[in-house]
């Protein structure tokens, strides 16, 4: 049997960022506007639910958090985290570098903590208070590497048990690195 498509979106949608499915319904985040979000259910691609606009530059990444948030990474240097059911903003998020490069986001879902690259080579941790917890740099490099301008360029989120995570890292110039947390009880 070959899939096929059940749902086709016509027209100018804009580009998938992010699925979420919570038992309800299919939700999908696409970006339509440089500096903003739709989200869509997946049965009606067409008609937006929410629009999140706030960003200052193009939104590159967007995450669910699991508890009913999405959480938005632009250029502009900015994370935002957003409650879905109202489309408002709850905080934005500053501290890493992003001024042209896709740096990387994930969302530890239990955990509350987003993980980000930057252009400064570097990765932060942050969590719901605005502000990083935790950066580390990509050490250990070469005058050559360093030169080079490498920035931290994916980040993911690996949920080893609701208080135990791994951050597998990666930077542009191939170095990976993977942390591991435990959440403070």
């Amino acid at each position: 049997m070959r899939p096929r498509p059940v749902r086709r979106a016509r027209g100018r949608v804009g580009l998938l960022r992010g699925v979420r499915q919570d038992g309800r319904a299919v939700h999908c985040a696409w970006l339509r506007r440089q500096a903003s979000v739709r989200l869509r259910r997946a049965q009606h691609v067409v008609g937006a639910v929410s629009v999140f606009a706030g960003h200052e530059k193009t939104v590159t990444y967007v995450r669910f958090d699991g508890r009913g948030r999405l959480v938005t990474s632009g250029t502009d240097g900015r994370h935002r985290l957003w409650e879905l059911a109202s489309g408002k903003e709850v905080r934005a998020y500053r501290g890493h570098a992003n001024a042209r490069s896709f740096v990387g986001m994930s969302v530890w879902r239990s955990g509350g903590l987003i993980g980000c690259g930057s252009e400064s080579n570097e990765v932060f941790f942050t969590t719901s208070g605005g502000a990083p917890i935790w950066v580390q740099s990509f050490a250990g490099r070469t005058e050559e590497e360093e030169e080079a301008k490498a920035f931290v360029s994916a980040v993911c989120w690996r949920e080893v048990s609701e208080d135990e995570c791994a951050l597998l890292a990666g930077g542009s110039d191939g170095m990976v690195q993977v942390y591991a947390g435990r959440r403070k009880v």
